[in-house]
Formats: structure tokens, C-alpha cells, sequence
């Protein structure tokens, strides 16, 4: 058993990792190059990587075992991904620091709590009330752009985040409660099918240029290995031996990932107050995963 939560709570820092490094290629890339054409290159590579991937672990036969009558959640989820997508670079491209994307993106398991409990009826503790409170105060400090005035009081592209992390918690409450047992070679591969379908259509509609400088395009296919491919499937790895309230403590931490990365690469820091909230929201985020974690405990203990 020992052995087995090891295993998880590498493949989850190992997937953290992964993770805060798609911030800092993607802010790279998207330096050089535009929004349409970063998502265009990324989702392409990303399904390239992903087709290989599902016809080496036999992806398609199982594909054809699905139910005909889930076969609505593939579209489905590939609205909600194209969605989340769009967002979730557009905010990578909007925010200045890249560290300040990821504390921000802790607004993620909040959202998946919150809709947990509306929609699949999960149950709520007090202590994930704390967290959820912790989580907003930490978000709205990083938040707060240094002006009280109330239109200028947040950053650009907290919006943004907002409403990726609602995207993205949708998604992952419909996989929970419809097709939480499909392979994540299938949902990545579905995911990345509706992404290189959509900015597809984008860039030949606008007549997107499609050449970019070599260090842009390495950056761009940096990126494109680390999202679509890695980081899903070490997260749906972890899961396999630790529960998703373990993950989600050690994923809060990807914004302090970022911070010596970013320094690194940029040569800029978040302000004092951003790391300060992004602290906040981390600490709250712990405390989520721990509520779950006991929740879940209890459950097992009633059923044993």
C-alpha cells in the first residue's frame, strides 16, 4: 500500500512540474507569436502525439466498447475543452507573470468542490468551507492590481482565469459522474481532436499566417508536449494509486513552481502581494484536499 502512495505522489509531482512549465513555454511562444497561431501549432503537434499514443495502447478498440448513448459526452467535452483552451492560453498571454497565472489557477479545485456538491450531490465540510474562504481571499489579493478604484482594481486576465477554471471544473464533474472510466489516451486524444478542429477553422477564416520563427516553434512544441500530452496522463497515472484530494495539495503548489522558473527565463518576479495571496490561495487549496481527504475516509470506513 506504502508503495503504491509513493507511486501516486510522484506521478502527481512529476505532473506539477510538468504543469508549471506549460505557463512558462506557452508565455515564451506567445511573446513571439499570436494567440491563433500558438493554438493552431500546439493542438496540432498535441494531437499528432495523442493519435500515436491511443493506436499504441489500443486506444480504438476500447473507443468502440464506449455505450452509444454517452457518445454525446465526446462533443460535449470538446465544446467545454475548446472553451477552457481559448481561456486558459488567453490568460497566459494577458497576465504579465507567469507565476500569477498559476496561483490564480488554484481557483480550479474550488470550483470543482463547488460544483461537485450542486450537481453530483458530494458531500461538504466545514473545513472546505474554510478552504473555499481561504482560496477567494488569496485569489483577490493576487488579484488586486495596486488601484482601489473598483474598474481598475484587477490585473488584466483575471477574468479570464475565472472563467477557464469554471470551464475546466465542468468538464471534470462530467467526466466524474458520466465517463470516469474511460482511458486518458481517449480524453486526451478527444480533447486535442476538437481543439485542432476548432483553430483550424480560426486560422483559415482569418487568413492566420502560418510561419514562425524557429525559436517560437520549439518553444510552441515544448509547450504542446508538456499540455496536452504529459500532464494529463501523469495526473490520470497518479490517480490510479492516490485519491484526487492528495493530488490536488500537491498541484496547489505549481505557482511557487513557476516563480524560480520564470525568474530564470524572464527575469521578472510576481509582486510581493501576488506571492503573498498566491500563498493564501495555496494554503486554502490544502485545506480543501484535506476536508476531502477525510471525507473520503469516513465514507470507506462506514462502507468497511
Amino acid at each position: 500500500m506504502q508503495k503504491k502512495i509513493l507511486k501516486g505522489y510522484s506521478y502527481t509531482v512529476l505532473a506539477t512540474v510538468v504543469y508549471s512549465n506549460v505557463y512558462i513555454f506557452s508565455k515564451a511562444a506567445l511573446n513571439e507569436v499570436t494567440l491563433p497561431q500558438f493554438l493552431f501549432f500546439v493542438f496540432l503537434i498535441g494531437f499528432m502525439i495523442n493519435l500515436v499514443l491511443l493506436w499504441k495502447k489500443g486506444g480504438f478498440s476500447k473507443l468502440a466498447t464506449v455505450p452509444k448513448n454517452l457518445w454525446w459526452i465526446f462533443p460535449t467535452l470538446g465544446v467545454l475543452e475548446i472553451f477552457t483552451g481559448i481561456t486558459f492560453y488567453a490568460s497566459i498571454n494577458a497576465i504579465a507573470e507567469p507565476a500569477v497565472t498559476g496561483f490564480l489557477g488554484n481557483l480550479f479545485p474550488l470550483f470543482t468542490t463547488i460544483l461537485g456538491i450542486a450537481f453530483l450531490k458530494e458531500r461538504f465540510s466545514k473545513i472546505e468551507t474554510l478552504g473555499i474562504l481561504i482560496v477567494f481571499a488569496g485569489a483577490l489579493l493576487t488579484s488586486y492590481s495596486g488601484n482601489l478604484a473598483l474598474k481598475d482594481f484587477f490585473i488584466p486576465g483575471v477574468g479570464l482565469v475565472i472563467v477557464n477554471c469554471l470551464g475546466a471544473a465542468s468538464a471534470t464533474v462530467i467526466v466524474r459522474s458520466k465517463v470516469n472510466n474511460l482511458s486518458p489516451e481517449i480524453l486526451s486524444f478527444n480533447r486535442t481532436l476538437w481543439l485542432l478542429i476548432f483553430f483550424s477553422g480560426w486560422v483559415i477564416t482569418a487568413g492566420t499566417p502560418m510561419v514562425v520563427s524557429a525559436h517560437a516553434f520549439t518553444n510552441i512544441t515544448i509547450a504542446a508536449i508538456l499540455d496536452p500530452v504529459l500532464a494529463i496522463l501523469l495526473v490520470y497515472k497518479a490517480y490510479q494509486y492516490i485519491e484526487a484530494s492528495r493530488g490536488t495539495i500537491i498541484q496547489s503548489m505549481k505557482g511557487l513552481i513557476i516563480i524560480p522558473v520564470a525568474y530564470f527565463y524572464f527575469g521578472t518576479l510576481p509582486l510581493t502581494h501576488q506571492i503573498i495571496g498566491g500563498v493564501i490561495a495555496m494554503v486554502g487549496v490544502i485545506i480543501i484536499g484535506v476536508g476531502q481527504y477525510l471525507l473520503d475516509h469516513r465514507k470507506m470506513e462506514a462502507v468497511g
